[in-house]
């Protein structure tokens, strides 16, 4: 039997942000450096390298997220990582490499072993003008838990992406002007089925451009006007009878504001419009209302509450459907309690409506953790995760939930 599937990558940012026109007043619970449990690092020479591993224990009450004949099991995860930053007065290079290793209890078939590098450099061409660069090389396995998955392959799926960006800004008194270019490829290795047979996922190879602008004004030192525009090609190796390529081409249109007055909030909000446009009148285009916007409160110097909300148009893994529109919001709080110990807890909300198909999925997501500093070289967390999702219409498929109980150990030099 031969299951051509599409999966959606999910990409995690490989620019930093750029640095903020508006001056900043208050300091967010988890940006904050406390004094004495900062981790020194290793000097070499005009670099720092900064190594550490996080070793989790985890119990997972559905680990192939199914709606009947839930499987649970325990887990060891071990994330080690390296990073090394230059000490340079001006311009910067950064290396960064990550693993994670799960090994668990039961089901062997689900042990994984990830990774990823992240090579930066940020260069001052003159006072006003400065460019970064990214390179990143990663090889990841597709969670179980993702609603892109149409059917259980005996492992999870692995793919790899090679991405690379670049992001030119300038700055002209209060107006600012940036430009952004980035491409990434994605290939995926075929899957193989209960029944012995393959799961052909070459239909998900596929490469991905994108080019961007924006323009920011700083009215005031506390608040900054901007407008943004970017536009996305997506191409696929191939495509099936059942799910013919998906190739498409997109794009965002995007105004707001940032802000940080004097009073306890911060943020930034942009409003505007998306559209992806399959190249196939096989598949119904997308598009709609677009944001993308970040609200912080400070009630306290010990707290504080993040709200999130975003909207985009992301690639499907379902046979069929060539992509589906996400819209998705979330509020945090996170509290700092004698210095020592972070309580943080959010709530998350994700909806997907499909395309070609008469499908909508719910995600609700609840998180709760507590980190303790034992000291600048070590630390704990307690955490527990909940994931409920549902899915509606006559193309439904799986709902589910999955609890999650974790506690960890980091060691930092």
């Amino acid at each position: 039997m031969l299951c051509p599937q599409l999966l959606h990558a999910q990409e995690t940012p490989l620019l930093p942000e750029e640095k903020p026109q508006i001056e900043t007043r208050h300091t967010a619970v988890l940006e904050r450096v406390q004094p004495g449990y900062v981790a020194p690092g290793i000097p070499l020479g005009g670099f720092r390298l900064a190594p550490s591993v996080e070793v989790t224990g985890i119990h997972d009450d559905n680990i192939f997220g199914t709606q009947d004949d839930r499987v649970a099991d325990s887990l060891l995860r071990i994330q080690p990582q390296l990073a090394l930053q230059s000490q340079w007065a001006r311009n910067s290079l950064s290396l960064d490499a990550k693993g994670k290793i799960d090994r668990y209890l039961n089901r062997s078939t689900e042990n994984i072993a990830d990774y990823s590098v992240t090579g930066r450099g940020v260069f001052d061409i003159n006072q006003a003008t400065t460019l970064t660069t990214a390179i990143r090389a990663e090889g990841i396995h597709q969670s179980r838990l993702s609603q892109d998955i149409f059917s259980q392959t005996i492992k999870p799926i692995y793919y790899t992406q090679q991405s690379g960006a670049v992001l030119l800004a300038h700055d002209f008194n209060k107006l600012r002007l940036s430009t952004t270019a980035r491409v990434a490829r994605f290939d995926f290795r075929d899957g193989q089925l209960a029944d012995g047979s393959i799961a052909d996922y070459q239909p998900s190879d596929n490469m991905s451009y994108r080019v961007g602008v924006r323009a920011s004004y700083a009215q005031t030192p506390s608040i900054a006007w901007f407008t943004s525009a970017s536009y996305n090609i997506r191409r696929f190796r191939t495509g099936s009878i059942e799910t013919p390529k998906r190739d498409s081409n997109g794009f965002e249109l995007l105004a707001g504001v940032s802000f940080e007055p004097a009073a306890l909030i911060r943020g930034s909000i942009g409003i505007g419009y998306i559209q992806q446009r399959f190249r196939l009148p096989f598949y119904n285009d997308l598009g709609g209302l677009g944001f993308n916007a970040t609200v912080q409160f400070f009630p306290t110097q010990l707290t504080t509450v993040t709200i999130r909300g975003n909207r985009s148009v992301l690639d499907s893994g379902i046979p069929g459907s060539g992509g589906y529109l996400s819209t998705q919001g979330s509020i945090q709080i996170d509290h700092e309690w004698l210095r020592q110990l972070i309580l943080s807890a959010s709530l998350g909300y994700q909806d997907s409506r499909f395309n070609n198909l008469d499908r909508t999925d719910g995600r609700i997501s609840a998180k709760a953790s507590a980190t303790y500093r034992i000291s600048r070289y070590a630390g704990l967390k307690f955490g527990f995760e909940r994931l409920d999702q549902s899915s509606n219409g006559t193309d439904r498929y799986r709902a589910f939930k999955d609890n999650r109980a974790t506690i960890g150990l980091t060691l930092t030099r």
